[in-house]
Parts: C-alpha cells; sequence; structure tokens
C-alpha cells in the first residue's frame, strides 16, 4: 500500500508554492489532481496529508557559504530567467531568525555579510520567513524535497518558456499540465486570492515528486549532490 493512501487508493503527492498569505498546496493522486488548498501555514498541509513525498518551492537545505550549489547549477539551466532562482539565506541567518535574534533585513544582511561575506537581498529576506518554517519542519523530521518550478517547466518543455504571468508562458504552462495529466481545477479554494502561476508552480511540483512512484525515481541538480545540511543532500530535485 502506497504511502498516505487507503486500500486501493492510488498514491499520493504533494506540491507547494509560496504565495500572497502562506502557501498553495496541490494533491495528486494517481495522474490527476484531487485537492487544492490555500493555507496559512506550511505545517497545516503536512498535517492534513500525512507520509506521502511532498515537495515545496523553497531552499531546503541550507550552508555558511556565499552561494548552494544548488542555486549555481540551476540558474546556468535557467539562463534565460536566471532572476527567477534566488540565492538561499545562509544558515546563520535562518537560525538567527527562527531564534528571534534576528528580525529586520539590515540586521540579516549585516550577519549574511559577516559569515558569508556576501549580503542579503530583500527579496531573499522576504522568504526568510518560509524557508524557516520548512527549516523547523524539516528539523522535526518532515521529509520534505525542494523542487524550482520554473526548472520542472523548462525540463519538461525542453525549451525556455515565455514568462510565467505572461499570456503566452500561462498557456504554455497549462499545455504542460494538461499533457502530464495534472491540470488544476476551474474553482480553487480562495481562489479569488490565488495568482494562477502560483497554483501551476504547486502543480508540476506535485508531478514532481510523485515521480518518487517511479521506478525511475527523481533526479538531483546538481547531480551527484555536492552539499549537505543535516546528512541530507543540498539539491533541486526533478524528474528524470
Amino acid at each position: 500500500m502506497a504511502r498516505g493512501a487507503g486500500p486501493g487508493a492510488p498514491p499520493r503527492a504533494v506540491g507547494i508554492d509560496g504565495t500572497r498569505g502562506g502557501w498553495i498546496a496541490v494533491v495528486v493522486a494517481g495522474d490527476r489532481v484531487t485537492d487544492v488548498w490555500h493555507v496559512t501555514a506550511l505545517a497545516t498541509v503536512v498535517a492534513r496529508v500525512g507520509a506521502v513525498p511532498i515537495g515545496v518551492d523553497i531552499p531546503i537545505g541550507l550552508i555558511d557559504r556565499p552561494r548552494r550549489a544548488a542555486d549555481v547549477v540551476a540558474r546556468a539551466q535557467l539562463a534565460h530567467t536566471a532572476s527567477s532562482v534566488f540565492p538561499a539565506p545562509c544558515r546563520s541567518v535562518v537560525h538567527a531568525y527562527r531564534s528571534g535574534a534576528l528580525v529586520d533585513h539590515d540586521a540579516a544582511t549585516a550577519l549574511s555579510r559577516r559569515v558569508t561575506g556576501v549580503g542579503l537581498s530583500l527579496q531573499t529576506w522576504n522568504l526568510v520567513d518560509k524557508i524557516a518554517e520548512a527549516d523547523a519542519l524539516m528539523e522535526g523530521g518532515v521529509d520534505l524535497r525542494e523542487v524550482h518550478p520554473e526548472l520542472a517547466f523548462h525540463l519538461c518543455a525542453g525549451r525556455p518558456l515565455a514568462g510565467k504571468r505572461t499570456w503566452n508562458g500561462v498557456m504554455a504552462r497549462l499545455a504542460i499540465l494538461r499533457e502530464l495529466g495534472v491540470l488544476p481545477p476551474d474553482h480553487v479554494e480562495d481562489g479569488d486570492r490565488v495568482p494562477p502561476d502560483d497554483v501551476f508552480d504547486a502543480a508540476i511540483v506535485a508531478w514532481t515528486v510523485a515521480g518518487l512512484y517511479q521506478p525511475s525515481g527523481l533526479r538531483c541538480h546538481p547531480d551527484p549532490a555536492m552539499e549537505w545540511d543535516r546528512d541530507r543532500p543540498i539539491a533541486m530535485w526533478t524528474r528524470p
């Protein structure tokens, strides 16, 4: 019996993407989307789905160096839209944020500069709270996989795609999700407050981690992994 599934039920997997005011989660079972949720806390999704493969579009695995190898490799593959790969904050910044010792961007960038020699962009600082959420869950034993939606879409398409908020980009991503069988439903919980690209991103993340049920499994970037955190490889994952 697959993890998180009842007798005879198709195996489930979950893709999660950060959005305004929380997270978007897309649940797939077999070859279709079964649920789309908008939640305020990542732990809420984990509590709802139990022990199933979970992919998250957020840096997982942190180091006290200027750049993770995973970010460098992803940016190289996404040269046409490298800005979509935000450099991850260092471990010290996230640790200080979780402890309450660090509460603003100025302090975060000063700490990052002391530890790594490189400051912290405001874009990355705005993700630190979500990165800290995922980091706390990982520390508690929850198995999360880092999946970058743009990398997943790019590899599925085999070519660069137009920006995800443009008409051509939206239609290209819809076509890919339709072909993969994980097209989100017409109506989404709290959909009036959720950007379409966040739902698409969560859907491709769900499809990606569902690859753990396939004989080929997942591929890590870089391959093989070059860095480790808490005895886990620091990598972005895609389906081969």
